[in-house]
């Protein structure tokens, strides 16, 4: 047989095997928890001006004042920390001052992220401008590993350089201090991870983690460390903020920082400065990546400048991306953008080799514990992204070893709330060495123990199962379609920057009608039509086909979404980017409410109707001829304006209180309406107690 036709085969049994996944998912098993709040208009929000929408969404993070929203929301200068809080920065600025002045010749030792790259631009940058002798310096990825090493300080002293500045690396390089400090030569540790108890004995060591720093927010990226000794050398924030803010921002998201505090400020002002007033680099590399005139976010840079900029790092060519953000013309940066776009695809073909190769593995499998692979032909600098992926497939955790002839290298990534570090410890008699944290890690191997590994791990796994966890966690439970009006969907503005530590908002509608189901990108993507309460809504669902999209035009559904604004030949309109999709549970958990089984009170605690509602739904009923089919009711009519699973409580409820006769006849839930002409008091409800206790 040729090798093309088992590649063909090979290749079949892959689109099977994610066809049959894709599938799984859209037959319901993506689980989803209900939201605790409702579109609900909150007075005290509505007197300040908050559109509904937003005042939702704040009241789901726990922000149920006016006044802690302003403080959520804040993303000024206020938000900006004293640099001379930082223990060890009043030492590094002095050091730094010294250099300058006797001329010594530095070195900016960073790391091959963009977190690591962005940062030795800025110093590099802000050095140079000082008049002094600067180079910098970035380890080889594969040859060097990360952080300091002893060949690069010996390299960098033949050189002449008398002090070395790290940037994003360095706090655990106790002996490598030790032996700079040998050879004549200072260093500066710069750093934002944590902190072992015995740090390097530098000129000065500037972390925000340190035990003893009276820094008070700990969350900066690298970059934002070296613009706190930036900003310290001036005395000043305004001139390194209006210089730097885009490379702050966009080390701070691609390092995946939470944008909280100063994070919020510094990359809300580094996005500002993307669309208005990019240095070349960014330009360069936003135009060859067809995103210059597109609106830009903190998604733009995670996923179009992040990448670009990070495969560089992977395939060991970080001076390509560093020439680039150093460029002092469009024209010279355009050279370095459409190389780095070229290594992107480069890396994105080594990505699709290393993805085949695990998923023809496991095609005829299904892992129900953490996933161990190995390979001598995958390139080491993209199988961490091949883990990443495998890991959200498979929900578990992965490892993915690159194999020579007496050694394995292997990237970790976790999964849910397994701590992988703890997990790698318990092993660590089949490993060579390990590090690392909880959710990602790396470690050696000899090829020989890679089985036992394996092993031992799907035993700690076993006895140390994560917690399940709802692989989707809507905010808000939309209720009046009127709330995503185009008003409601831009004031979700204010929560932007969006990313790690404050998400974009994500909201779910119940029991929506399907109206359309049309592919997109070549049958790739759908683009959908829903309607709630007879208010049509546009959707786009990327990565689904028809065909394993689980529900039909014209069934009832309910959809998980982020809301956004969308422009097209300068008409705007909302649109529904969808998450998940799934045929309505709201026939079942109304079967369920009525049909007096075990009620999940949490649950349902957010459709409790109130005294009036029930009052509005017994005389509702009374207006009906005194009855109601619950089918016929839940498919529309006068009580349209309350949620099915709202109305179903309050049946349930009048019923324990003898105000109705609900009976089944032949599958059909029906109920008619009684008036013993008593007062009725609600707290006689069982159901009634337990949903307001």
């Amino acid at each position: 047989m040729g090798n093309r036709v088992i590649e063909a085969i090979t290749a079949g049994f892959i689109q099977l095997r994610l066809a049959k996944r894709g599938l799984r998912k859209a037959m319901g098993q993506i689980d989803w928890k209900m939201p605790c709040v409702t579109d609900d208009i909150d007075k005290d929000f509505s007197s300040a001006a908050y559109k509904p929408l937003l005042s939702a969404v704040l009241r789901a993070r726990g922000i149920d004042s006016p006044e802690k929203a302003k403080k959520y929301l804040r993303r000024d200068r206020t938000l900006l920390c004293d640099p001379m809080q930082l223990s060890d920065m009043d030492k590094a600025v002095s050091r730094i001052e010294l250099a300058i002045q006797s001329q010594q010749k530095t070195a900016v030792y960073g790391d091959y992220d963009v977190d690591g790259i962005t940062s030795a631009c800025l110093l590099y940058d802000y050095f140079q401008s000082r008049g002094l002798d600067c180079e910098v310096y970035i380890p080889d990825r594969l040859d060097e590993g990360y952080g300091i090493n002893i060949k690069a300080i010996e390299a960098l002293h033949s050189r002449g350089v008398e002090l070395i500045v790290t940037v994003d690396c360095g706090i655990t390089a106790i002996s490598e201090t030790a032996f700079a400090k040998s050879l004549g030569m200072d260093m500066i540790i710069t750093d934002h991870h944590e902190c072992p108890l015995l740090l390097p004995d530098a000129a000065a060591v500037v972390d925000p983690k340190r035990s003893d720093s009276k820094y008070p927010f700990e969350e900066l990226a690298g970059v934002g460390v070296a613009f706190k000794l930036v900003c310290a050398l001036e005395k000043s924030s305004n001139a390194p903020l209006e210089r730097y803010a885009d490379l702050i921002a966009v080390g701070t998201i691609a390092d995946v920082m939470p944008l909280i505090g100063e994070n919020r400020f510094l990359a809300y002002l580094g996005l500002e400065k993307l669309r208005n007033n990019p240095r070349p680099g960014f330009a360069a590399l936003l135009d060859e990546a067809g995103a210059l005139k597109k609106p830009l976010s903190a998604s733009t840079v995670g996923f179009t400048l992040a990448p670009r900029i990070n495969a560089a790092g992977r395939l060991c060519q970080t001076e390509t991306a560093v020439k680039l953000l150093l460029s002092k013309s469009y024209e010279e940066a355009q050279v370095w953008a459409i190389e780095l776009c070229a290594l992107n695809r480069r890396r994105q073909e080594l990505e699709m080799e290393v993805w085949k190769d695990a998923m023809a593995v496991l095609s005829n499998t299904e892992p129900k514990s953490p996933i161990v692979l190995e390979s001598e032909s995958w390139h080491p600098g993209v199988v961490g992204i091949a883990a990443s992926r495998l890991t959200e497939e498979y929900k578990l955790p992965t490892i993915m070893i690159c194999v020579d002839d007496e050694n394995g290298k292997g990237s970790c990534r976790s999964y849910s709330d397994f701590n992988l570090f703890d997990a790698l410890s318990a092993c660590s008699e089949h490993l060579v060495s390990f590090g690392g944290h909880a959710f990602a890690a790396g470690l050696n191997i000899k090829p020989e123990n890679i089985d036992t590994f394996r092993i031992a791990l799907a035993d700690y796994y076993s006895s140390n199962p994560p917690t399940e966890h709802p692989e989707l966690e809507p905010e808000v439970l939309i209720c009046d379609p009127a709330t995503l009006s185009m008003e409601g969907v831009e004031a979700l503005s204010e929560l932007e920057p969006c990313g790690s530590g404050n998400k974009q908002a994500l909201l779910c509608i119940f029991g929506a009608v399907l109206e359309s189901v049309s592919p997109i990108g070549n049958g790739k993507h759908l683009r959908l039509r829903i309607s709630k309460k007879g208010v049509p809504f546009d959707c786009v669902f990327f990565s689904r086909t028809a065909e394993n999209l689980g529900a039909f035009e014209g069934e009832s559904v309910d959809i998980c979404f982020t809301p956004q604004i969308n422009e097209f030949h300068q008409h705007k309109s909302v649109q529904l980017l969808v998450n998940d999709i799934r045929k309505s549970e709201i026939p079942k958990k109304c079967r369920g409410i009525i049909e007096e089984n075990d009620v999940h009170i949490d649950e349902f605690r957010l459709f409790r109707p109130e005294r009036d509602e029930l009052v509005y739904l017994w005389r509702s009923i009374k207006r009906l001829g005194g009855r109601l089919e619950l089918d016929e009711c839940l498919q529309g009519s006068e009580l349209d304006s309350m949620e099915p699973m709202k109305i179903c409580l309050g049946i349930r409820i009048l019923s324990e209180l003898s105000l109705l006769d609900v009976s089944i006849i032949n599958g059909r839930v029906q109920c008619c309406a009684r008036d013993n002409g008593e007062k009725t008091e609600l707290d006689k409800s069982p159901l009634f107690r337990l949903l307001w206790s």
